[in-house]
C-alpha cells in the first residue's frame, strides 16, 4: 500500500439531511491514493450517504467536501447493469472510446472479466447471470477505466465465500496500483484480509 501526501477525498464536518431528517452529522474523513478505508456501522446509520457524498452524488447541508478526482468508479448496492447490453459491453461503457459497440471485447475487457471470474459469460445479457455474478460484473465495470478512486457500497454483501474473495482481491489490486478505495460494511469478516491493509471509520 502506497499512500501519497495529498488526499483524494476530504470530508470536514459534513452533515447530510433528507426530508428534514439528519442522516449523518459531523463526519470527517481523509481518503488517500493507495489506501483502503472501510466505513463501518449498522444499517440506517448513513454509511451509503457518506459514500455517495464522498463520490459527489450528494451535496452536504453543512461541512466541506474536497475532491481531487478525475476518474472514479462506483459499485452500488445494486448491480445497475444495462439489460440491453451484453456483460462485455456493460464493462466497455465505463470507459468511453474503448469500442462499446464493437462485436469483440478486446484484451482489456477480457482481462477485467478474468479478474472477477466472468470471461466465459461476456456475451450474455445481465439477466442470465446470478445476483452474485451481476455484482462481480458491476465491479469489473467500476474498475475498468483504472479510476483514481473506487467507491464500493457493501461490496461483499450476499456473496458466497469464493466470490467475496474475488471481489476483495480486485479491490486490493486497485489500491496496490494507486487507487484510493472507500468501502462500506456492516461488520468486518475474514474476507476483508483479501484486500490487504485497510483502516476503519466507525459511524
Amino acid at each position: 500500500m502506497t499512500i501519497h501526501s495529498d488526499p483524494s477525498v476530504v470530508l470536514d464536518g459534513v452533515r447530510v439531511s433528507r426530508g428534514g431528517r439528519t442522516i449523518v452529522e459531523d463526519v470527517s474523513l481523509r481518503l488517500h491514493a493507495g489506501e483502503i478505508l472501510v466505513i463501518l456501522g449498522e444499517s440506517g446509520l448513513g454509511k451509503t450517504t457518506v459514500l455517495h457524498t464522498a463520490a459527489g452524488l450528494l451535496e452536504p447541508d453543512a461541512g466541506i467536501v474536497t475532491r481531487n478526482v478525475e476518474r472514479q468508479g462506483i459499485l452500488f448496492q445494486e448491480a445497475r447493469l444495462l439489460p440491453w447490453m451484453s456483460v462485455g459491453r456493460n464493462i466497455r461503457i465505463a470507459a468511453p472510446g474503448r469500442g462499446v459497440w464493437s462485436s469483440a471485447n478486446g484484451p482489456e475487457v477480457d482481462e477485467a472479466l478474468d479478474e472477477v471470474g466472468l470471461r466465459d459469460v461476456a456475451h450474455l445479457p445481465p439477466f442470465r447471470l446470478s445476483g452474485g455474478m451481476q455484482r462481480r460484473a458491476a465491479l469489473a465495470r467500476a474498475l475498468f477505466p483504472r479510476p483514481q478512486v473506487v467507491f464500493a457500497d457493501e461490496p461483499f454483501a450476499h456473496l458466497d465465500s469464493q466470490s467475496a474473495k474475488t471481489v476483495g482481491l480486485a479491490l486490493g489490486r486497485a489500491a496496490a496500483e494507486g487507487a484510493a478505495v472507500l468501502v462500506t460494511a456492516h461488520e468486518i469478516t475474514e474476507v476483508f484480509t483479501t484486500m490487504g491493509i485497510y483502516r476503519t471509520l466507525f459511524l
